[in-house]
């Protein structure tokens, strides 16, 4: 008998101006990303300045992210104990909460991708290669998906994993949303099959190139014609299938 070494799954649930969102079940970490990728690709909030602020509760004090709620004593109230695994949202928006969990017809009115970056073969060519070289707990577990982010110049800007691919990509959206970067230069590379709530999540976010080293799905295919999105899939070795707006892929 030897000891193995697994990926940890854990609850999450997801408050969005006061009402339950969603309840996650993920690879602990990047709570606050998670939160905030994941209200952006539910496409109930569109840019960093409608988030008023984030708390993250777990099993310890909140950590904010932004503007705390004012009062109470100390700066921003009192830091209480909290009772489980929770990220509270606070945004500017007129949503509210959205659908809980994921699934159904990907619906893709007024969603549209608008930009003129160009991607090199080269660089698109190299993702996989990145993607690898950062998943530090597939090596150890092999039990977790990833998303990647990178630009138009090859540079890679963040690249995050979790058992689902779903809340991979969401870590990866969050941290670009939270560092202020614009989205309509960068790519991402993802793990997994390119389906339509999956490209509709990168679309939504303003993601002009989505790649994978899987195959895309018929509704993929479509969300990325729909809105814009160039679609790359089967990216192996040298070579990669385009399979919606090609005109994106060349030298700048």
């Amino acid at each position: 008998m030897v000891d193995d070494v697994v990926a940890r799954e854990v609850p999450l649930e997801v408050r969005f101006n006061g009402r339950t969102l969603a309840r996650l079940m993920r690879l602990p970490g990047d709570e606050v990303l998670l939160a905030a990728g994941h209200c952006l690709s539910e496409g109930l909030i569109s840019d960093r300045e409608q988030l008023e602020f984030i708390r993250h509760r777990c099993g310890g004090y909140p950590e904010p992210f932004g503007e705390r709620p004012s009062g109470g004593e100390g700066e921003g109230g009192p830091r209480e104990p909290a009772t489980g695994d929770l990220v509270e949202v606070e945004a500017r928006t007129r949503h509210g909460a959205g659908r809980e969990g994921t699934g159904g017809e990907a619906d893709v009115t007024g969603i549209r991708v608008d930009s003129e970056a160009r991607f090199p073969p080269g660089v698109i060519e190299k993702a996989p290669g990145f993607l690898i070289e950062g998943q530090e707990v597939f090596r150890a577990t092999g039990g977790t998906h990833a998303a990647g982010i990178f630009n138009a110049a090859g540079e890679v800007l963040v690249i995050k994993e979790d058992i689902g691919r779903y809340s991979a990509v969401d870590k990866a959206l969050g941290h670009l949303l939270l560092s202020g970067e614009p989205a309509s230069d960068k790519g991402i590379v993802l793990s997994g099959r390119l389906f339509g709530e999956m490209v509709l999540k990168c679309a939504r976010a303003g993601i002009p190139l989505v790649c994978s080293i899987s195959a895309p799905t018929a509704r993929g295919v479509e969300v990325g014609r729909e809105t814009g999105v160039t679609l790359v899939g089967f990216l192996r070795g040298s070579s990669f299938n385009v399979y919606s707006h090609p005109e994106r892929i060349g030298a700048p």
